[in-house]
């Protein structure tokens, strides 16, 4: 499925009879596909700072920049599911346990 198509998807077709449901619908569509995108961005960076990290030849420069993209990456990606893991508690709250907001 090409991203395109789920970025259509992002909002549900509900026509003019939209409820409150429906919003958490969406904003759960748009977190679990920018959840997607970041993770995806971080494993490139991560693959990105290893091939400079392989390719320092012992160059000390090198070796801290790779050093340096490894630990912005790192503590990033866990800011972003830390974001989320408070998103899925309060929508959890809001609308009981039974909401699924993984799917």
């Amino acid at each position: 499925m090409d991203p395109f198509s789920q970025l259509a998807q992002l909002v549900p077709a509900c026509g003019a009879n939209c409820g409150f449901g429906d919003l958490i619908t969406m904003i759960k569509n748009i977190i679990t596909y920018l959840i997607g995108l970041s993770t995806v961005l971080a494993a490139i960076a991560f693959a990105y700072a290893g091939f400079v990290l392989l390719t320092s030849g012992g160059n000390e420069s090198a070796k801290n920049k790779a050093k340096e993209i490894f630990r912005k990456v790192l503590i990033g990606f866990l800011w972003i599911l830390g974001a989320w893991l408070i998103v899925y508690t309060i929508i959890n709250v809001l609308l009981g346990s039974g909401y699924n907001l993984l799917g």
